[in-house]
Protein backbone atom coordinates (compact mmCIF):
# COMPACT_ATOMS: atom_id res chain seq x y z
CA UNK A 1 0.00 0.00 0.00
CA UNK A 2 2.63 2.59 1.14
CA UNK A 3 4.29 1.83 -2.51
CA UNK A 4 0.93 2.34 -4.28
CA UNK A 5 0.63 5.68 -2.13
CA UNK A 6 4.37 6.89 -3.42
CA UNK A 7 3.56 5.87 -6.98
CA UNK A 8 0.39 7.97 -7.10
CA UNK A 9 2.30 10.44 -5.34
CA UNK A 10 4.53 10.50 -7.75
CA UNK A 11 2.44 11.05 -10.82
CA UNK A 12 1.03 14.29 -9.47
CA UNK A 13 4.45 16.19 -9.30
CA UNK A 14 4.36 15.70 -13.41
CA UNK A 15 0.32 16.42 -13.76
CA UNK A 16 0.66 19.50 -11.95
CA UNK A 17 3.10 20.83 -13.73
CA UNK A 18 1.16 20.39 -16.65
CA UNK A 19 -1.63 21.96 -15.39
CA UNK A 20 0.13 24.96 -14.13
CA UNK A 21 1.86 25.13 -18.01
CA UNK A 22 -1.60 24.72 -19.73
CA UNK A 23 -3.71 27.44 -17.17
CA UNK A 24 0.09 30.39 -17.85
CA UNK A 25 -0.24 29.56 -21.56
CA UNK A 26 -4.09 30.07 -21.60
CA UNK A 27 -3.44 34.08 -20.28
CA UNK A 28 -0.83 34.39 -22.50
CA UNK A 29 -3.30 33.33 -25.48
CA UNK A 30 -4.93 36.42 -24.84
CA UNK A 31 -5.35 38.56 -28.20
CA UNK A 32 -2.80 41.24 -28.06
CA UNK A 33 -1.36 39.87 -24.51
CA UNK A 34 -3.15 40.38 -21.05
CA UNK A 35 -1.80 44.02 -21.25
CA UNK A 36 -3.36 45.12 -24.45
CA UNK A 37 -6.62 43.15 -22.72
CA UNK A 38 -6.20 45.34 -19.64
CA UNK A 39 -5.63 48.88 -21.64
CA UNK A 40 -8.41 48.31 -23.64
CA UNK A 41 -8.48 48.46 -27.81
CA UNK A 42 -8.05 52.73 -27.86
CA UNK A 43 -4.84 52.48 -25.60
CA UNK A 44 -1.59 53.52 -27.47
CA UNK A 45 1.35 51.02 -27.94
CA UNK A 46 3.42 53.33 -25.25
CA UNK A 47 0.61 52.81 -22.72
CA UNK A 48 0.53 48.74 -23.34
CA UNK A 49 3.96 48.72 -23.11
CA UNK A 50 4.03 50.41 -19.69
CA UNK A 51 1.43 48.43 -18.35
CA UNK A 52 3.74 45.13 -19.28
CA UNK A 53 6.89 46.35 -17.67
CA UNK A 54 4.57 47.41 -14.71
CA UNK A 55 3.19 43.90 -14.63
CA UNK A 56 6.82 42.28 -15.87
CA UNK A 57 4.93 41.14 -18.95
CA UNK A 58 7.68 42.29 -21.06
CA UNK A 59 10.22 39.56 -19.12
CA UNK A 60 10.96 36.43 -21.87
CA UNK A 61 7.87 33.56 -20.93
CA UNK A 62 9.62 31.34 -19.18
CA UNK A 63 11.01 33.61 -16.95
CA UNK A 64 7.58 34.95 -16.28
CA UNK A 65 5.97 31.16 -15.37
CA UNK A 66 8.92 29.99 -13.15
CA UNK A 67 8.45 33.34 -11.66
CA UNK A 68 4.81 32.56 -11.13
CA UNK A 69 5.59 28.89 -10.53
CA UNK A 70 7.85 30.83 -7.42
CA UNK A 71 5.17 32.78 -6.17
CA UNK A 72 2.85 29.79 -5.96
CA UNK A 73 5.43 27.69 -4.47
CA UNK A 74 5.54 30.11 -1.05
CA UNK A 75 1.55 30.45 -1.03
CA UNK A 76 0.85 33.59 -3.02
CA UNK A 77 -1.08 33.79 -6.45
CA UNK A 78 -0.44 37.39 -7.11
CA UNK A 79 -2.53 40.25 -6.53
CA UNK A 80 -5.97 41.36 -8.45
CA UNK A 81 -5.69 44.11 -10.74
CA UNK A 82 -9.24 45.39 -9.69
CA UNK A 83 -8.67 45.90 -6.24
CA UNK A 84 -4.91 44.61 -5.89
CA UNK A 85 -6.18 42.13 -2.85
CA UNK A 86 -4.13 38.95 -2.69
CA UNK A 87 -5.61 36.25 -4.94
CA UNK A 88 -5.77 33.59 -1.83
CA UNK A 89 -7.50 35.96 0.32
CA UNK A 90 -10.13 36.33 -2.24
CA UNK A 91 -10.04 32.44 -3.14
CA UNK A 92 -9.69 31.61 0.70
CA UNK A 93 -12.97 34.08 1.22
CA UNK A 94 -15.31 32.30 -1.29
CA UNK A 95 -13.85 28.71 -1.36
CA UNK A 96 -15.82 27.75 1.83
CA UNK A 97 -19.33 28.52 -0.18
CA UNK A 98 -18.73 26.85 -3.40
CA UNK A 99 -17.02 23.98 -1.13
CA UNK A 100 -20.59 23.87 0.63
CA UNK A 101 -22.34 24.05 -2.64
CA UNK A 102 -20.69 21.08 -4.30
CA UNK A 103 -19.88 18.97 -0.75
CA UNK A 104 -24.19 18.80 -0.45
CA UNK A 105 -24.82 18.11 -3.97
CA UNK A 106 -22.36 15.59 -4.07
CA UNK A 107 -24.14 13.83 -0.67
CA UNK A 108 -27.29 14.13 -2.51
CA UNK A 109 -25.90 12.72 -5.81
CA UNK A 110 -24.60 9.34 -3.90
CA UNK A 111 -27.53 9.47 -1.59
CA UNK A 112 -30.03 9.17 -5.10
CA UNK A 113 -27.73 7.64 -7.56
CA UNK A 114 -26.77 4.64 -5.56
CA UNK A 115 -30.24 3.26 -4.48
CA UNK A 116 -31.45 3.54 -7.40
CA UNK A 117 -28.81 2.10 -9.24
CA UNK A 118 -28.65 -1.28 -7.48
CA UNK A 119 -33.24 -0.83 -8.05
CA UNK A 120 -32.89 -0.50 -11.48
CA UNK A 121 -30.63 -3.51 -11.36
CA UNK A 122 -32.72 -6.02 -9.17
CA UNK A 123 -35.58 -5.07 -11.28
CA UNK A 124 -33.40 -5.62 -14.72
CA UNK A 125 -36.04 -5.20 -17.98
CA UNK A 126 -38.89 -3.95 -15.89
CA UNK A 127 -41.24 -0.94 -15.77
CA UNK A 128 -39.33 0.78 -12.92
CA UNK A 129 -35.92 -0.18 -14.86
CA UNK A 130 -37.56 1.21 -17.59
CA UNK A 131 -38.29 4.51 -15.48
CA UNK A 132 -35.36 4.79 -13.97
CA UNK A 133 -33.14 4.91 -17.28
CA UNK A 134 -35.58 7.40 -18.73
CA UNK A 135 -35.02 9.95 -15.80
CA UNK A 136 -31.34 8.82 -15.97
CA UNK A 137 -31.38 9.88 -19.68
CA UNK A 138 -33.35 13.17 -18.82
CA UNK A 139 -30.83 14.07 -16.35
CA UNK A 140 -27.98 14.02 -18.67
CA UNK A 141 -29.50 15.61 -21.48
CA UNK A 142 -30.77 18.70 -19.78
CA UNK A 143 -28.31 21.39 -19.40
CA UNK A 144 -27.93 22.35 -15.80
CA UNK A 145 -28.17 26.51 -16.33
CA UNK A 146 -31.51 25.94 -17.95
CA UNK A 147 -32.74 23.59 -15.27
CA UNK A 148 -31.18 26.95 -13.32
CA UNK A 149 -33.42 29.42 -14.81
CA UNK A 150 -36.56 26.88 -15.19
CA UNK A 151 -36.20 26.66 -11.43
CA UNK A 152 -35.81 30.69 -10.73
CA UNK A 153 -38.21 30.98 -12.54
CA UNK A 154 -41.17 28.42 -11.45
CA UNK A 155 -40.33 28.76 -7.23
CA UNK A 156 -39.07 32.18 -6.83
CA UNK A 157 -40.74 34.25 -9.31
CA UNK A 158 -43.86 33.01 -9.53
CA UNK A 159 -44.74 30.76 -6.61
CA UNK A 160 -42.46 32.99 -3.91
CA UNK A 161 -41.22 29.51 -2.10
CA UNK A 162 -37.55 29.86 -2.46
CA UNK A 163 -35.47 32.78 -2.77
CA UNK A 164 -34.10 33.09 -6.45
CA UNK A 165 -30.58 34.57 -5.76
CA UNK A 166 -27.90 34.51 -2.77
CA UNK A 167 -26.58 32.17 -0.09
CA UNK A 168 -26.90 31.70 3.78
CA UNK A 169 -24.51 30.14 5.59
CA UNK A 170 -25.51 27.15 7.87
CA UNK A 171 -24.35 29.20 10.90
CA UNK A 172 -27.50 31.32 10.30
CA UNK A 173 -29.75 28.46 10.68
CA UNK A 174 -30.62 24.98 9.07
CA UNK A 175 -34.07 26.41 7.36
CA UNK A 176 -32.57 29.20 6.11
CA UNK A 177 -29.63 27.59 4.79
CA UNK A 178 -31.64 24.87 2.90
CA UNK A 179 -33.76 27.48 1.64
CA UNK A 180 -30.90 29.10 0.06
CA UNK A 181 -29.21 26.02 -1.40
CA UNK A 182 -32.01 23.55 -2.21
CA UNK A 183 -32.35 24.95 -5.99
CA UNK A 184 -28.60 25.26 -6.65
CA UNK A 185 -27.77 21.91 -4.74
CA UNK A 186 -30.57 20.13 -6.75
CA UNK A 187 -30.19 21.47 -10.45
CA UNK A 188 -26.01 20.94 -9.55
CA UNK A 189 -27.10 17.18 -8.64
CA UNK A 190 -28.89 15.81 -11.49
CA UNK A 191 -26.51 15.06 -13.72
CA UNK A 192 -24.44 13.70 -11.57
CA UNK A 193 -26.95 11.40 -10.01
CA UNK A 194 -28.43 10.28 -13.62
CA UNK A 195 -24.06 9.65 -13.98
CA UNK A 196 -23.81 7.44 -10.34
CA UNK A 197 -27.26 5.34 -11.58
CA UNK A 198 -26.49 4.26 -14.34
CA UNK A 199 -22.56 3.55 -13.52
CA UNK A 200 -23.95 1.31 -10.59
CA UNK A 201 -26.64 -0.65 -12.40
CA UNK A 202 -23.99 -1.40 -14.86
CA UNK A 203 -21.73 -2.67 -12.10
CA UNK A 204 -24.33 -4.15 -10.09
CA UNK A 205 -25.89 -5.93 -13.27
CA UNK A 206 -21.74 -7.22 -13.82
CA UNK A 207 -21.24 -8.16 -10.63
CA UNK A 208 -25.07 -10.20 -10.33
CA UNK A 209 -23.72 -12.55 -13.33
CA UNK A 210 -20.93 -13.42 -11.67
CA UNK A 211 -20.27 -17.11 -10.52
CA UNK A 212 -19.96 -16.64 -6.85
CA UNK A 213 -23.36 -15.07 -6.52
CA UNK A 214 -24.41 -17.78 -8.47
CA UNK A 215 -23.31 -20.24 -5.79
CA UNK A 216 -24.62 -17.85 -3.28
CA UNK A 217 -28.01 -18.03 -4.93
CA UNK A 218 -27.68 -21.60 -4.57
CA UNK A 219 -26.73 -21.62 -1.07
CA UNK A 220 -30.51 -20.36 -0.43
CA UNK A 221 -28.70 -17.20 1.49
CA UNK A 222 -31.00 -14.30 1.78
CA UNK A 223 -31.84 -12.10 -1.18
CA UNK A 224 -30.86 -8.92 0.39
CA UNK A 225 -27.48 -10.35 1.44
CA UNK A 226 -27.18 -11.51 -2.40
CA UNK A 227 -27.65 -7.66 -3.12
CA UNK A 228 -25.77 -5.76 -0.28
CA UNK A 229 -22.85 -8.13 1.25
CA UNK A 230 -21.55 -9.81 -2.49
CA UNK A 231 -22.93 -7.66 -5.20
CA UNK A 232 -22.76 -4.19 -3.97
CA UNK A 233 -19.64 -5.26 -2.40
CA UNK A 234 -18.02 -5.78 -5.56
CA UNK A 235 -19.29 -3.17 -7.51
CA UNK A 236 -18.06 -0.77 -4.77
CA UNK A 237 -14.68 -0.53 -6.52
CA UNK A 238 -16.16 1.26 -9.92
CA UNK A 239 -19.28 3.55 -8.26
CA UNK A 240 -16.28 4.99 -6.04
CA UNK A 241 -14.52 5.79 -8.94
CA UNK A 242 -17.15 7.30 -10.92
CA UNK A 243 -18.08 9.33 -7.60
CA UNK A 244 -14.71 10.72 -7.67
CA UNK A 245 -15.20 11.84 -11.74
CA UNK A 246 -18.35 13.43 -10.61
CA UNK A 247 -17.03 15.62 -7.63
CA UNK A 248 -14.82 16.69 -10.31
CA UNK A 249 -17.43 17.72 -12.98
CA UNK A 250 -19.33 19.70 -9.71
CA UNK A 251 -16.15 21.50 -9.56
CA UNK A 252 -16.56 22.82 -12.92
CA UNK A 253 -20.28 23.17 -12.92
CA UNK A 254 -20.57 25.21 -9.87
CA UNK A 255 -19.28 27.84 -11.93
CA UNK A 256 -22.33 28.06 -14.16
CA UNK A 257 -25.05 27.40 -10.93
CA UNK A 258 -22.83 30.15 -8.67
CA UNK A 259 -23.99 32.95 -11.65
CA UNK A 260 -27.28 31.96 -12.15
CA UNK A 261 -27.90 31.83 -8.27
CA UNK A 262 -25.53 34.53 -7.92
CA UNK A 263 -23.73 32.51 -5.19
CA UNK A 264 -20.86 34.25 -3.98
CA UNK A 265 -18.41 31.37 -4.53
CA UNK A 266 -15.06 30.78 -6.12
CA UNK A 267 -17.23 30.04 -9.47
CA UNK A 268 -18.84 33.46 -9.83
CA UNK A 269 -15.30 35.43 -8.90
CA UNK A 270 -13.97 33.15 -12.07
CA UNK A 271 -16.68 34.76 -14.23
CA UNK A 272 -16.30 38.04 -12.57
CA UNK A 273 -12.64 38.18 -13.56
CA UNK A 274 -12.88 37.02 -16.61
CA UNK A 275 -15.53 39.72 -17.80
CA UNK A 276 -13.08 42.53 -15.57
CA UNK A 277 -10.23 40.67 -17.08
CA UNK A 278 -8.52 40.41 -14.21
CA UNK A 279 -5.69 37.75 -15.37
CA UNK A 280 -4.18 37.02 -12.05
CA UNK A 281 -7.29 36.10 -10.49
CA UNK A 282 -8.25 33.86 -13.48
CA UNK A 283 -4.93 32.28 -13.39
CA UNK A 284 -5.47 31.89 -9.59
CA UNK A 285 -8.86 30.58 -9.25
CA UNK A 286 -8.28 27.79 -12.59
CA UNK A 287 -4.93 26.84 -10.45
CA UNK A 288 -6.95 26.00 -7.10
CA UNK A 289 -9.49 24.49 -9.40
CA UNK A 290 -7.25 22.22 -11.21
CA UNK A 291 -5.27 21.09 -8.22
CA UNK A 292 -8.59 20.07 -6.65
CA UNK A 293 -9.16 17.60 -9.43
CA UNK A 294 -5.90 16.63 -8.99
CA UNK A 295 -6.16 15.79 -5.42
CA UNK A 296 -9.71 14.10 -5.81
CA UNK A 297 -8.60 11.58 -8.26
CA UNK A 298 -5.23 11.17 -6.01
CA UNK A 299 -7.94 10.48 -3.31
CA UNK A 300 -9.95 8.29 -5.34
CA UNK A 301 -7.36 6.11 -6.39
CA UNK A 302 -6.27 5.25 -2.74
CA UNK A 303 -9.62 4.94 -1.54
CA UNK A 304 -10.45 2.19 -4.09
CA UNK A 305 -6.89 0.93 -3.31
CA UNK A 306 -7.56 0.24 0.42
CA UNK A 307 -10.81 -1.62 -0.29
CA UNK A 308 -9.96 -3.86 -3.21
CA UNK A 309 -7.14 -6.27 -2.76
CA UNK A 310 -7.37 -6.63 -6.73
CA UNK A 311 -5.99 -2.78 -7.84
CA UNK A 312 -2.82 -3.52 -5.05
Amino acid sequence: MLLLILQRLGTIIPTALLASILVFSIVQLTPGGPAYAIAGPDATPEFVAHINRELGLDRPLPVQYLSWLGQMSEGSLGRSLVNRTEVTTLVANRMPVSATIALEALVLAVLVGIPLGIIASVRAGGAIDSGIRSFTSIGIAVPEFWLAMLAVNLFALQLFWLPPTGFTPLSAGLIPHFKSVVMPVVTLALGPIAIIVRFTRSAMNEALSAQYVRTAWSLGIPAHQVYLRFALKNALPSIITVIGMVASVLIGGAVLIESVFAIPGIGELLVQSVLSKDFPVVQGVTTVLMFLVILINLAVDLIVAAIDPRTR
